[in-house]
């Protein structure tokens, strides 16, 4: 039976490759939006079906949209790592990391051209805390003299970039959404474009997105890593 079981597994797995091959990238799925520099939110990607979120937010601050944005990862070992026979594990692990906004989980309530700017702006946000990621992961792995970093080493510093993330985007709405400051819009997408260049070596690149929308590991003889729940921090009792 398990021979058949991972028989039909390897021909999804090819369906899924030679299907995805034939076809130029496509930054999004039926729920979800991944970031690439030419990717823009638009009206048309809010299809949540309950209008629960806008609702609150309207009460709230007289908001009419709402976006669910998501800094996501998946951490990919070889299999040689699971091998009692290799006492150290073979291969480089694979971090695959990349800002989602989730069409099925976005509201709204009527158009808004000043909102659906904010959240393009929140969605680049999350483009640079996925950067900051990935930059302080290697840092980490070269001041640490260590070619891998274990999942909880990754899952750490993306706990730290999201918290990052949702302060900046906190302030965004406060400035921009709230108390509608005057150039406040114009100073944060100067900055956030700024950062953006200046952190170019680490952005988000088509293998991520190919990963995260394919749900398998895209390189032979490699398996998903466990899902970590908590971080060095947390561990660590700090």
């Amino acid at each position: 039976m398990r021979p058949l079981i991972s028989l039909i597994i390897f021909l999804v797995t090819t369906l899924l490759f030679t299907l995805y091959a034939q076809n130029p990238l496509q930054p999004e799925d039926k729920d979800n939006l991944y970031w690439q520099p030419a990717v823009k939110i638009d009206y048309a990607h809010f299809l949540s079906s309950s209008n629960v979120e806008c609702i609150k937010y309207k009460e709230k601050y007289g908001l009419k949209m709402s976006a669910n944005i998501q800094l996501k990862a998946i951490v990919d070992i070889p299999k040689s790592h699971f091998s009692k026979k290799i006492k150290s594990g073979r291969g480089t692990i694979k971090v695959y990391m990349a800002p989602v906004f989730c069409k099925s989980c976005s509201c709204l309530l009527s158009e808004d051209a000043v909102e659906l700017k904010v959240y393009r702006l929140l969605f680049d946000v999350a483009e640079l805390s996925a950067r900051g990621a990935r930059k302080e992961l290697i840092e980490t792995q070269s001041q640490m003299n260590i070619n891998n970093a274990n999942p909880m080493l990754l899952t750490t510093i993306k706990n730290k970039w999201e918290t990052q993330m949702r302060a900046t985007w906190s302030s965004i709405y406060q400035e921009v959404l709230i108390q509608k400051k005057e150039n406040a819009f114009a100073e944060w997408r100067t900055l956030i474009d700024e950062l953006l260049a200046t952190h170019q070596d680490y952005s988000t690149q088509p293998d991520d997105i190919k990963r995260l929308i394919l749900g398998v590991p895209i390189e032979p003889d490699y398996v998903q890593a466990p899902t970590i729940v908590g971080d060095l921090k947390e561990k660590d009792g700090k």
